[in-house]
Parts: C-alpha cells; structure tokens; sequence
C-alpha cells in the first residue's frame, strides 16, 4: 500500500509530509507505567490513522494525529505539543511527559527545542558546535555533513547532503562508517580524542563530548537535582536482581534525560560538567576484600557470583540492553554507556601502601576463582561499553600498561569491542608513581600498546604519542584503534546519528530527575536492603501507638540529623539542602513530639563523653531508645571511610561503644536499646552488641534512605536485606592489609575464612526479618550431570511466621573432589522472593557450570583462563543463609560425569 503522505526516513520511523485521511481518531495520550516485566504498557487502545494507514501496529506510538492541522507528527516533532506522549513499542524505558522549557529567559526569538546532539543558538536555529551559530534561521538545523546547508526541523536531517557513504550513513553497518571516519582524520585529531574531554572535528561535524560523568549510584555533581539511590553496600544486600536493574535504569534515564536537557538549554556542550554525559563511570564492582577499606561502600559485596548477577542487572537495566545484546530495543542504540571498573585487584587505599603504587600479588586462582569472574559478567553479559583500569599494579605490571589485562584477558579471551579509559591520571603513574618506565613518552607508549584508548584525568601520556610515534615506539594503526573504539562506543549511543531515529532516548529529559517513580524506585531499594541483625525479646518492630508522652521514644547520636551522611559518597547528585528527610525527622513524622533527641557525640568519631549526660538523661526518660552508630566518607578521624582512605580498625571509633554502655546502665534491662548503624564498612560491635536489644544495618541508604529506616523500624516494612560482607569479631582477626591472595594465613571473606565459626559475628548472607521461614522439598532435577550442564533446583519454602515479608533464598556449594584447592563453600544461585504469611511458594535456582568450576594453577601466565569442571561430587545447600549458620537448610549432592572440561568450553 502506497501512502503517499508518508515518508520513510529510517527503518521503523516514518515522518509526516501531508494530510492524513478524515475521521481518525484522538491519539494515545494514556498514562505509561512499568509493570513487573519492567516492560512499557499504555492505558489506551485507541490508535491514530497514523497506525492504521503504515498497516503496522508496532510503528504507532512513533506518531500522533492533530486533528487541528489534519497531520501526524513524529512524536518528538517540536511542533507536537503533545510529543513524546509514547515510545517506539517495544522500549523498556518509561515516557517522560512533554518537556518543559529551560529555566531562565529565553534568549532573542525564543529557545529552539533542538532534538539529539544539537545544541540551540540564540537565534533559535540549531547545531553541533556554537561557532556555526548565526548559519541558519530559528528552526532549522545545520546539516553535520557540510557545516552550511540548513534544513527544517529535526526530520529534515536525513535530507542534509553528503550523508550517503561516511560515518553519518546509518544505512551502514557501523564498522564501515568507522572505516571512513578513521580514513578521513588526521592522526593528530585521533590521538586528540583519547581523553576525557575530546575536543570537536569540525571538518567531520563531530562535536565536543565531556565523557566523564561519576554516575555511581545517580547523576552525579550537575546543576540539576537527580535520584540519589542507596550506596552500593546498601545496594548489595538487597540480593534482588529485579530492583538493581530498575535502580540501574534509573540511572540510565536520568543521565540521558539530563544529558538532553543540558543540551539543550545552551551551547556549552556540558565540557565543564561531570555528569552531563550518557558515558558513566560505574559501577564499581571490586570486591571487598576487606572491611578497612574505605571504597567498600562503593560496591556490592565481597562474594564473586554474587556481584557478577547484580552487575549484569544494574548494567543492563541502565543500558537498556539485553544480557549478550549491543543495543537496546531497536536493535542499534544504547540509552547510556556504563563502565566496569576498577580493572583489576584494587580494593586498598592508604593501607599498608598508597593505591597508586601498591602492587597486588596474584596467582592464577587468586585471579580466576576471585577478581575476574564479576568483570567477566559485566563485559560478556552485560557487554559494558568501556572498562576503567585501575591505579595499582598487578604482578609487577601497572594496569593501565598490562597486556595480560588489556588485551589477552578483555580483547583475546573475552572479545570484547569497547575501550579502556584509566583512573584518573593512572596512565601517566606508569612513570610517575610505579616508574615502570623512564618518560612519560614510553609511558605513553607503553599504556597504548597494551590496550588503552582513553587517558582519564589530564593528558600527559596521550600528548607524547605523536613523537611515540616518530620514535616508532608506536604505530599508527595502534592510534587509530584506539580512536575506532572510542566512535564505536559514540555512534552505538547514537551520538552520530540522526535526532529522530534514535527514539525515545532523545526525547527524555530532566523531568526524569526525582520523578515520583524514581524515588518510589531509591526508597524500594532502601527498604530492601535494611539488614535486621539482632532481635531479641522482639524488641523491633516498634510500636507507634505505645508513644503518646513526650520524649518516651528517644533518639540519641549525630547521626540521626545528618540527612547527607544516608546518601553515601559519590551522591553530590543532590544539591545542599536538597538530601531528603534524616532519620530523626523521619522517626518523628511518626511520633510526633512524642520523640526526644541527643546528639551523645559532636559527630561519628565520638572523641570525647563530653555529651554523654544529656544522652542519658534524655534516655532514661524513654520507654525505648534508638542509637545511631557507625561511620561517615570524606571526613576525618577514626570514623572516616572513603576514596584514599581506609581505617586501621574494625571497631566502633571512639567512644560510640562507651556510649551504648552508658545508655544501657542508665536505662537497665528492661528498655529496649536498639542500634541503627549507618556505614559502609562493616564494623566490629563488641559488647556494644552484646549491649543492644536489637541490631539493624541501614548501610548508605540514599536519598529516601530516612523514610526507609523509619518504616522498617515501625514495621510498615519487615526487613529481609542479607549482608554482602562478612562481619568480623575484631581488627585482629583479619589478615595483613595488602594480602590478595584470600586463602593465605587466616584466609579472608567467608569463602576462605579459616576460623570462620569463632571469629565472625555476622556471615555473608545473613539477616533477620519479623517473621520465620521453612524450607521443604528440595529437588534436583539431576542426580548426575556432565560437566557443561546446569544444576536446576526446586525448594518450598513457607512463610510460618504471622508477617507478610521477602525471603533470600541462597544455595551454595563445595565440590570435596576437586583435584586443586578450592573455596571451602561458594554462592552458585539466590533469588529474592515474596512470601505472605501462612503462604508458601516453589522458588527455582540454577547452578551454572561456572560455579562448579576449579582453577589449575598457571605460574606461566597467570592471565590465561584455566577454569575447568572436574568429575566428582557436588554438595549442595539451600535455605536462608550459609549452611553453617542457617537453621533448617536443605541438602543434597549430584555427580559430575565425564571427562575434564575447560570452562572456556561450556559457552
């Protein structure tokens, strides 16, 4: 059927050139929202003649119908007041509302609602870069292919001339349009865009492009306001795969959206802005190795599998990609790049050594059994658009300048396609901090040669490879990867393409920012991961109702006020002022002046008792007492944890400890103390814990992180957060700061640990809720496997307490055959499930090959990976938590047949 008011401008987008038949109807203007599937849906079946008249249903929400002007518009059309109503079908991301005009005055002829990567002039045309200003008439845009032909509107790009054949053809296939745009470049102007703030290649009509944007755990240290989600220890002991892939898009949302609307409000290109860009660096997926480090707030977990599934979650749910997928829903783009860093072995900062010096010791299972698998997920999984080397050094190799890494690991091993960028400055401390080489010359040389792309931070290694190259330390072809990789990653973004075919990620904006659904979103999160520890004589949930005198419910120590401290580090997202409700007001929005407040400690490290008489005194006229213990990032003292710094000790600083005593000898036995810890970093209670009725980790709970705490201390919300670290009885029980390898000495993390019964007080995976679950009926869907296959497992398990609440159901595993040394016990699968009080549900786990995998030893090249699955037994365990610290776990053991296999063969 030919329409002839209808023109294609790309595959799956049409554009409106004429009148329509009469009578359609009013277009889809319904509410989105995002069902469990995390899928869009639309809350009306009426469709336009637009529709109708393509005879293809999936091209409809790409349109509306004005009947005032009898003309369907491409939904991003700014002469569409109704655009972006709805989405291309099949996008997982949810429509933002029409978005608004830029704060300020609009400069002389109003502001050009400029779409994609062009940026609005004052005369309201639009361009690339804002020297070309003054080229076109309000409306128009500049084509990129001459830098001199204007055409009408945003849908008139595919009509700019010389497009057909270069690296602005999208009839293309990507590596072509590479091709031309490295044929076409200087040398020069390729080693100029390896680094974070690449400048413009105006003869190509690239513009600038600011890739640095420290997106932890939202938009970060922008003008605008974003979603604060929990810290990533918070973050981790959700174990929900579901909530860190809607927390992942979250942040993907929010930074494309962002990243439009700063477009689009002026012309600077967001070059002085971290946080503008849809390139983030995040996550963090080191693993805590152990709890003095000061990062270790930043990531997930100490546990490889663990953080390797909620990886390729949070990864993807922010790429808005499919596991093993390049692109997003249309089949080309990605809503946002996201990073898998810090690439490899770094988890210390100041202790024993500095970071950027430190040299990490490792064998080939310290390697595989440890600090690659969660990498491996995130690159081949989640396919991670670039990878940040680390400061460190890996057996006597920096990093940034390590082949092994780089190249046989993340291009050989792994086929992976995306670029390494360096920590910042960690390409130039290949000679100026761990002096591997003599100049920074043949530092440059060096880190390029290995597989670098991009220098983060300043340029000194990037702007000595020129001579690197008339020195012939240096090809050129080397060069011109590297600037192939970094467009690899700018044309999947849809950075080079035209505005209107990279929908809807263009049309998003910064109303996106705190949306009501994103915060509903940060507060699940919280709420998720709130870790009940200790509950005795159930002293929690409190009762509001049993509050009704003043200053019966007490709240005592600095932490309850300092709504900033919930957010964690990274989170300047949120503008001063702007960090939400603290835990004491959000414990008094439900008591009213029912609440008493003492700060006990002037802040977290509690050096003096000075304050402790008003907090006993404010206590003992109390019928319950909550204590805020804990830790505060980028500060000073004892108490402090953050990037360059770890603690010395495990213990609570200062006198936090002499404070619950002092509390509890004033009040007695009889009223309940309960202990609200904020951190990161696990800690080391003591009689304090002995002390306390009751124990709950709220870790770094973000932006909603107050009403979160308050709900689940009232019991609105029966916590069910297990914790991702390993908690220790003391500091002397851990190995030598440093020591990588987790198995040597004592070992560390529960994995390792050799004393684990005497000397851990909380195990990885533990946690409390307000009711009790039964498991019952494990089945194994095999009794022998062969070494390729999966492990499918079944269990009931019954909610037998009186509580709606979630459960964490885990299964780990040992393999007692196994020919080398092996992790005692291992997490192979867990899911987060609802179970209503009385109810029982059947929850299915799986065990993948990997998790059953062993590592030979390598010494010759410990970067070759030498997984293999061995004949023999299994054990396995499901239920609540380690099999040593749960009660009522299940067990059973299957065979693995057949000959040795290398993993590498399992694909």
């Amino acid at each position: 059927m030919t329409v002839p008011w209808l023109t294609t401008v790309a595959v799956g987008l049409v554009v409106a050139s004429g009148a329509p038949a009469p009578g359609c109807p009013d277009p889809i203007n319904g509410t989105d929202f995002l069902n469990e599937d995390h899928q869009q849906e639309a809350s009306s079946d009426s469709y336009s003649s637009c529709c109708t008249l393509c005879q293809d249903q999936s091209w409809c929400k790409a349109f509306t119908f004005r009947p005032d002007q009898q003309k369907c518009y491409l939904k991003s059309d700014p002469k569409n007041p109704v655009h972006n109503a709805n989405a291309i079908s099949g996008s997982t991301v949810p429509v933002p509302p029409p978005q608004p005009s830029p704060p300020g005055p609009p400069p002389p002829g109003g502001w050009a609602p400029c779409l994609g990567e062009f940026t609005p002039c004052p005369d309201g045309s639009c361009t690339m870069n804002a020297e070309d200003c003054g080229t076109c008439k309000a409306g128009q845009y500049l084509c990129p292919s001459d830098q001199k032909t204007c055409v009408d509107g945003a849908e008139g790009y595919v009509q700019c001339p010389g497009l057909k054949g270069t690296h602005l053809d999208t009839s293309l296939d990507v590596e072509s349009r590479l091709d031309y745009l490295v044929a076409h470049t200087t040398m020069n102007d390729q080693i100029a865009q390896l680094t974070n703030k690449a400048p413009a290649i105006p003869y190509m009509g690239i513009p600038e492009y600011n890739w640095l944007n420290d997106d932890q755990h939202g938009v970060a240290r922008t003008s605008a306001n974003a979603t604060v989600l929990p810290n990533g220890c918070s973050l981790g002991a959700t174990f929900s795969k579901k909530t860190l892939h809607l927390a992942g898009r979250v942040v993907g949302q929010e930074a494309r959206g962002l990243h439009n609307m700063f477009l689009h409000q002026n012309n600077d290109r967001g070059m002085n802005c971290n946080g503008c860009g849809i390139t983030a660096y995040a996550p963090n997926l080191n693993l805590v190795r152990d709890p003095r480090w000061g990062r270790g707030q930043e990531t997930f977990g100490e546990d490889p599998y663990h953080m390797g599934r909620l990886v390729v979650e949070y990864v993807t749910g922010a790429q808005d990609n499919q596991p093993g997928s390049k692109a997003g829903p249309d089949g080309k783009h990605m809503l946002v790049g996201m990073c898998c860093k810090h690439f490899a072995a770094y988890d210390l900062e100041d202790v024993p050594t500095s970071r950027v010096d430190f040299n990490a010791n490792l064998s080939s299972s310290d390697l595989w059994y440890t600090y690659m698998p969660a990498f491996q997920a995130c690159i081949k999984e989640a396919q991670a658009t670039h990878v940040m080397c680390s400061y460190n050094s890996v057996n006597g190799v920096p990093t940034c300048g390590s082949k092994g890494l780089l190249t046989e690991i993340l291009r050989e091993q792994w086929n992976w396609d995306g670029f390494v960028v360096s920590d910042y400055d960690a390409w130039a401390n290949i000679l100026n901090t761990h002096h591997y080489v003599e100049t920074m010359e043949d530092a440059g040389a060096v880190g390029i040669n290995a597989g670098m792309d991009q220098e983060g931070g300043g340029t000194k290694a990037i702007e000595t490879l020129a001579q690197a190259v008339a020195d012939k330390k240096v090809t050129t072809q080397t060069i011109s990867t590297a600037f192939r990789r970094l467009f690899r990653i700018r044309i999947r973004l849809g950075m080079l393409d035209p505005p209107t075919t990279v929908l809807p990620y263009n049309s998003l904006n910064g109303t996106q920012a705190q949306s009501p659904a994103h915060l509903n979103i940060t507060k699940t999160a919280a709420l998720e991961g709130m870790t009940l520890l200790k509950n005795e004589k159930e002293a929690l949930p409190l009762d509001a109702t049993k509050f009704s005198k003043q200053g019966s419910l007490a709240v005592i120590g600095p932490q309850a006020t300092m709504a900033g401290l919930l957010m964690g580090n990274y989170a300047e997202s949120a503008a001063k002022g702007n960090w939400g409700t603290d835990i004491l007001d959000a414990v008094s929005q439900r008591v009213g002046t029912s609440v008493s407040w003492a700060p006990g400690c002037s802040d977290p490290n509690c050096e003096t008792t000075d304050g402790f008489a008003a907090a006993v005194a404010t206590a003992k006229s109390a019928d319950a007492v909550i204590v805020t213990l804990g830790l505060w990032f980028n500060q000073h003292g004892d108490a402090n944890e953050g990037e360059g710094h770890d603690r010395n000790a495990i213990e609570l600083p200062g006198h936090q400890a002499d404070l619950v005593a002092a509390i509890r000898n004033a009040v007695g036995p009889s009223t309940p103390v309960i202990g609200l810890l904020v951190h990161g970093g696990t800690l080391a209670l003591g009689d304090a814990g002995n002390q306390l009725d009751a124990i709950m980790s709220a870790w770094y709970p973000g932006l909603e992180g107050g009403h979160a705490i308050a709900e689940t201390l009232f019991g609105d919300y029966s916590p069910a957060g297990r914790t991702p670290v390993t908690w220790y009885s003391s500091t002397d029980v851990l190995p030598s700061p440093g020591e990588m390898d987790e198995s040597a000495g004592g070992g560390v993390t529960y994995r390792y640990f050799k004393d684990y019964n005497k000397s851990v007080v909380y195990p990885f995976g533990y946690g409390l809720s307000y009711t009790t679950f039964a498991y019952s009926n494990l089945v194994v869907n095999a009794s022998t496997v062969q070494p390729c296959e999966s492990i499918g497992l079944t269990v009931t398990v019954t909610n037998s307490g009186s509580v709606d609440s979630d459960e964490v159901v885990q299964a780990y595993l040992q393999t007692p055959d196994a020919s080398v040394p092996a992790p005692r016990v291992r997490l192979a699968a867990f899911e987060r499930v609802h179970v209503g009080k009385g109810e029982s549900v059947v929850v299915n786990l799986v065990v993948t090959p990997e998790s059953l995998s062993v590592v030979l030893p390598n010494p010759a090249d410990v970067y070759k990976d030498t997984r293999q699955i061995e004949s023999g037994k299994v054990t396995l365990h499901v239920g609540g938590g380690q099999p040593d610290y749960f009660h009522g776990a299940l067990g059973a053991s299957v065979v693995v047949a057949g000959t040795t296999t290398p993993l590498s063969q399992c694909s």
